[in-house]
């Protein structure tokens, strides 16, 4: 019904594939009855109904373009679709009428206006789901391709990252070592500046790498894996389409026959080509549904004749109900591809997060120590000059300029080695602090550990996590009590470290993290597990970092 929905409302419900539906139904399904018309005078009729059908799904499809509220645009092409259907069985008998050729009787328009209700809706509606679903594969497909170009370019963005980087920390140590300030207005002026610098080099650790300007190379959209409709659904769909033609056409007890014809040997088709043997060959098990529903289509218009039907309306179910079965078949094998390539979509985005992150995560942690020297070590020692000497004298500005030395060759060497900062220590003072409020049961393993202490940057997003989870289970927990695990794990896609905050009670209905939060920022999600909340997340870490990892069941003692 979604589908359904979103081909109502998408506002390209009317495409070049209606106006091909239009015709090929005109001509094959709704061709008109009478049989004294010869096929070129029933062809003609066809053609000039379908023609003056697709006129009025042209102008449907102009208004539809220009009306941009979803609702409006589904009102307006279900309109649409119950007066064109309910109006063309008119039309029809009044162009047959204008060429001197015989139409059916008046009294029989109600039950021709439901058959055309019944095949438009089916035909018009399954048209826009498929092309639909196509449109909605080949643009994730193109955005897949993009987003797996940046992936392939994701060395190329952490070296121009590392250059950017390096840049602004040069700029920042160089405004430094140029400093000659001889008055407090040029210490201040100076203090000023030191923020700026260290606010942009802030602004650049917690960016990404730029995005390739490159546009990703052309490839063929992929083709819609094959997949057998649900069982009984081409024979539920089939019914409904002519069950109000052969209302009005046969005797009840053939209408009978032939509907209970239809459900049985439509089960068999799509039961056939399940049967266990068949469904480990996918190739075999499509060549007999194929020749299934065509056998199917086969019989029931040999009922259809046995019956009365006059020909060619006997003929229809031959293609009418193969190709109903392909649509659908198609339909269902394209809806499979789409959440396919979404999934890839998905997984190349993470990857590339994951990818940038890793390769970028000392650079950042560098940036933001040299941001942290400027404000703390070059800011803090301006004001207090200021504060110090009001009046500065010649040694006391020689001392200043030395200091500021000092800081300017500690900002440059920020980038180089950012060794310091938080690791495993912080983690466990954290952990202490937070138990001497509440319960908290830890388990950091050995292996976590080593991961923490090669890599500060991790450490701090760790302790982030961490921090967000214990600051929720004391605000909102049923029970202030928290339980934090922090474990290194090996994946397919190489070590990643896993941190997991559970708290006593589930969180409310649609609770989740702040998007300004820095946890969510590092990817945490928050989720109800039963009867608890818990905060999780994953980073990746690089080979280089893993330490004892053949010890990762083995955990530090609780500080609670």
């Amino acid at each position: 019904m979604k589908t359904i929905a979103a081909a109502l409302a998408g506002g390209r419900f009317v495409t070049r594939w209606t106006f091909v539906a239009v015709f090929a139904v005109s001509l094959i399904v709704l061709a008109p009855l009478p049989a004294a018309l010869t096929p070129v005078e029933r062809t003609t009729v066809s053609l000039m109904t379908a023609a003056t059908f697709a006129a009025a799904w042209g102008l449907v499809a102009v208004i539809e373009r220009r009306v941009s509220a979803p609702v409006a645009r589904a009102a307006i092409v279900a309109t649409a679709l119950v007066v064109t259907a309910i109006l063309r069985p008119v039309g029809q008998d009044a162009l047959s009428l204008a060429l001197g050729l015989p139409a059916p009787t008046p009294d029989t328009l109600p039950l021709r206006a439901a058959t055309n209700l019944a095949v438009w809706t089916i035909a018009l509606i399954g048209t826009a789901v498929l092309v639909g679903a196509a449109r909605a594969t080949r643009e994730t497909d193109a955005l897949l391709r993009a987003v797996l170009a940046q992936l392939r370019s994701s060395a190329d963005r952490v070296a121009d990252f590392r250059v950017e980087a390096h840049r602004a920390v040069s700029a920042a140590a160089a405004a430094i070592g140029a400093a000659q300030p001889v008055t407090t207005d040029d210490v201040r002026a100076l203090a000023t500046q030191l923020r700026t610098h260290a606010h942009a080099l802030g602004a650049l650790a917690d960016g990404l790498p730029s995005q390739p300007t490159a546009p990703a190379a052309r490839a063929r959209p992929p083709r819609g894996d094959f997949r057998l409709p649900p069982v009984g659904l081409t024979a539920a769909v089939y019914g409904v389409a002519v069950f109000p033609y052969a209302v009005r056409t046969i005797a009840p007890i053939d209408l009978a026959l032939g509907l209970s014809a239809t459900v049985v040997l439509g089960l068999l088709a799509d039961t056939v080509p399940r049967l266990p043997r068949l469904r480990r060959a996918r190739v075999a098990g499509g060549a007999i549904f194929a020749v299934a529903v065509v056998a199917v289509g086969v019989v029931l218009a040999a009922i259809g004749a046995a019956q009365g039907v006059p020909f060619p309306a006997s003929a229809v179910p031959a293609l009418a109900y193969p190709a109903l079965a392909a649509a659908l078949a198609r339909w269902r094998g394209g809806a499979r591809t789409l959440a396919v390539e979404r999934r890839r979509l998905s997984g190349a985005i993470a990857e590339r997060v994951r990818a940038d992150d890793l390769g970028t995560r000392a650079v950042r942690a560098g940036l933001h120590e040299a941001a942290e020297r400027l404000h703390r070590d070059g800011q803090g020692a301006a004001v207090q000059f200021v504060l110090r000497h009001p009046d500065p004298g010649p040694d006391e500005l020689a001392a200043f300029r030395a200091e500021l030395a000092a800081v300017a060759d500690g900002v440059r060497r920020a980038l180089d080695a950012p060794a310091t900062g938080a690791g495993a220590a912080s983690l466990d003072a954290l952990l202490a602090t937070w138990a001497r409020a509440m319960p908290v049961d830890a388990h950091v393993t050995d292996a976590a550990r080593g991961a923490l202490r090669t890599d500060p940057a991790l450490a701090r997003d760790v302790i982030d996590v961490v921090a967000e989870g214990l600051l929720n289970a004391a605000k909102h927990a049923r029970e202030r009590a928290a339980a934090v695990t922090v474990e290194l794990r090996a994946t397919a896609g190489g070590p990643r470290l896993d941190v997991r905050v559970a708290s006593p009670g589930a969180p409310p209905r649609g609770a989740a993290l702040r998007a300004g939060a820095r946890a969510h920022a590092l990817g945490a999600r928050l989720r109800d597990a039963g009867d608890t909340a818990v905060l999780e997340a994953r980073f990746a870490i690089a080979e280089t970092d893993v330490v004892s990892a053949e010890h990762s069941a083995e955990g530090s003692p609780s500080p609670a």
